[in-house]
């Protein structure tokens, strides 16, 4: 026989039915306002996720500042060089210091570990220097706070804790026949449990954006704002709603799906230890194991016997004798003295071209492994989604490997301007004269690097897969939960 409370539920209308998950949503965000454990766990977290925000600022700020004033001290030497010789000025070079973008204050990536300037100079392309990691202390080196490091490791932990009870919490305290005998339906108190947790993590989670926002517009002058900023920190938010998404879906599967609170909490913090450390160093160890970049040494040293193939400074190459013989022939003249351009200027060009294709081929293959590695690393995303978040984040942030061989491919090119302007000087001017020198006006016509991130669409483009796989692990959190919902609700 039906009780009362059945016989009133059964006769309410279908709206006052239908909205039964948002009662059970206030419930439970009732509850949360007024337990003191979450209030204090929501406040520290505020607080961890301010104290990044500012020192992410402060650190930004000042490697901006100094990067610029070094790139402006460096140009001023260039062209304070007076009279000289084009080619002993290309062998003095220059550097170039790479910008960081205005979300490296949320997200280092690389940064530290990557280098953030290269000297261009003549018959080399050198590789990034001035690592912070290698000058940091034992602390410094196990790890920095960072928004992203509390937005990855936190908050998933946040979400575990809140959605560990949702189901198996009623079924503990022996309040889910209470519920279910006064008409709701599991699917309700599955989406009403749903959103008020979740609205929690997206208070947080904005939060989180409207501070970085606020730090880059009050304190983040030495910051360049791009205009595609507002396209990545939207690529930033997807990856992570999709990430804290898939966890909360995940909590309260798992709820459903244990008899108790505890096996349900045991678990989850399984996973999540799993997924926020162990994982992503096995996956990062093995890959590395696997398939092992050259030592420094190594790669170098591949190079140089390439080069040996170049004639260099070397009259006795058989490629010099070459190239002096097919320019004697070209300008039908008997000596080199006789040409009407400077040899020794043509002998640079053709040398530096030379190189251009060995460093091409070698950086090029070094870029190719790299990006294979990365590829590999992703590949377990939608079961450890800490793999497929990680490379995004740092991609929209502009701090990741991809990024960090454009920049190095834009130094690239300008080192190679500088070549060219130095050695088309030498053609035009220098004849037969060994001593030439150049006027200090010529220095002024080689700038310093002025370079700019990637458009957003490009961050996008290298960062379809992960965000799939994002995707693909909040659609089987999703799937997870349901199944163990209608489960939970047929026992």
């Amino acid at each position: 026989m039906n009780t009362v409370a059945d016989t009133a539920i059964a006769l309410r209308p279908a709206r006052q039915r239908a909205s039964a998950w948002r009662r059970v949503a206030r419930k439970e965000w009732t509850d949360l306002q007024r337990d003191t454990r979450w209030r204090l766990l929501l406040a520290a977290t505020l607080l961890l996720m301010l104290a990044a925000l500012v020192l992410g600022l402060q650190q930004a700020d000042r490697q901006a500042h100094e990067r610029a004033d070094a790139q402006a001290g460096d140009h001023a030497v260039w062209t304070a060089q007076g009279a000289k010789n084009p080619h002993a000025a290309a062998h003095f070079g220059q550097y170039a210091f790479k910008p960081l973008g205005p979300l490296a204050l949320a997200e280092p990536g690389i940064t530290a570990y990557a280098g953030n300037a290269v000297r261009l100079e003549a018959h080399r392309q050198n590789e990034l220097q001035f690592r912070a990691a290698r000058d940091g202390t034992l602390a410094a080196r196990m790890g920095q706070l960072s928004l992203s490091f509390v937005l990855q490791t936190v908050l998933p932990l946040i979400a575990l804790l809140l959605g560990h009870a949702a189901l198996a919490g009623e079924r503990d305290h022996g309040t889910l026949r209470q519920l279910l005998s006064l008409g709701v339906r599991p699917g309700q108190l599955l989406a009403g449990k749903l959103a008020a947790i979740g609205a929690v993590l997206l208070t947080l989670l904005m939060l989180a954006c409207a501070g970085l926002g606020a730090g880059l517009l009050v304190g983040g002058q030495g910051l360049v704002l791009a205009a595609g900023t507002g396209a990545r920190l939207l690529g930033m938010l997807a990856g992570y709603g999709l990430y804290l998404g898939g966890f909360l879906l995940l909590a309260v599967a798992v709820s459903a799906a244990v008899r108790n609170t505890r096996l349900a909490l045991v678990a989850l913090l399984a996973f999540w230890l799993l997924n926020s450390f162990l994982v992503p160093r096995w996956v990062s160890d093995v890959v590395r194991h696997t398939d092992p970049l050259p030592t420094a040494q190594a790669f170098r040293f591949a190079m140089a016997e390439d080069k040996k193939k170049q004639f260099g400074h070397d009259e006795k190459h058989p490629a010099y004798i070459a190239l002096r013989d097919r320019l004697l022939r070209q300008y039908a003249v008997a000596r080199l003295e006789d040409l009407p351009v400077s040899f020794r200027g043509l002998a640079l060009r053709a040398d530096d071209e030379a190189g251009y294709r060995i460093f091409d081929n070698h950086f090029g293959r070094l870029q190719a492994q790299l990006e294979a590695q990365d590829a590999r690393r992703a590949v377990a995303g939608p079961v450890f989604p800490m793999l497929a978040l990680q490379p995004l984040s740092m991609s929209m942030a502009g701090t990741d490997n991809a990024h960090h061989h454009h920049f190095a491919r834009a130094a690239e090119q300008h080192r190679r301007l500088i070549q060219n302007v130095t050695s088309q000087d030498l053609i035009d001017h220098a004849g037969s004269n060994a001593g030439y020198e150049a006027p200090p006006d010529l220095w002024r016509r080689v700038p310093p690097l002025a370079y700019t991130q990637p458009p957003a669409a490009w961050a996008w483009q290298q960062q379809w897969r992960n965000l799939s796989a994002l995707a693909l692990w909040f659609g089987l959190c999703g799937v997870a939960c349901v199944l163990a919902a209608r489960r939970w609700g047929k026992a």
